[in-house]
């Protein structure tokens, strides 16, 4: 199931095609209460889960991801990241090594009093336990904080709708 939710969080639209026929650089570029964010909704073992998607900038250029989270709407079950440009070794590692986005699962949006925090790359090894951060690349400094902002802001985006 696919829709377009608006920052407020409310459905704007459902059907097939909806969702994937949104062009997030081109509402990026919109007043943020004029966006409309595609939602993916499915089943996997009888239990609801969704994809989000963010945009950010990288070292040279746009990076992206895909977001999946558990029905909670708060814990995350997956991430897979794209990019146009990085470079190859280093910023490009957050396409290239499955180790990257592997650490992604598990960590949360919330914290445990609803507060948004959303996922932070830690420059370096990320806190042990802290469930809002992940360690960062060696040498990709300026992808990393890339992809700190675009998980804050882009998922930051869904906050009404998560929060519902």
């Amino acid at each position: 199931k696919q829709y377009v939710v608006n920052t407020k969080g409310e459905v704007l639209s459902e059907g097939a095609g909806v969702a994937e026929a949104i062009s997030l650089k081109a509402e990026y570029a919109e007043a943020e209460a004029d966006m409309k964010l595609p939602v993916y909704e499915f089943s996997k073992d009888g239990k609801k889960q969704f994809i989000l998607q963010v945009r950010g900038a990288g070292l040279w250029d746009a990076i992206w991801g895909n977001i999946a989270i558990d029905g909670d709407k708060n814990t995350l079950k997956g991430v897979t990241f794209n990019h146009v440009a990085e470079t190859p070794g280093l910023g490009a590692e957050i396409t290239d090594n499955p180790n990257f986005s592997k650490q992604f699962i598990g960590e949360k949006i919330f914290d445990d009093k609803k507060n948004y925090k959303s996922i932070k790359v830690a420059k370096g090894k990320s806190t042990v336990g802290d469930l809002h951060e992940v360690d960062g690349i060696s040498g990709a400094t300026v992808t990393c904080v890339g992809v700190s902002d675009m998980m804050v802001k882009g998922l930051g985006f869904y906050q009404a709708y998560l929060s519902k």
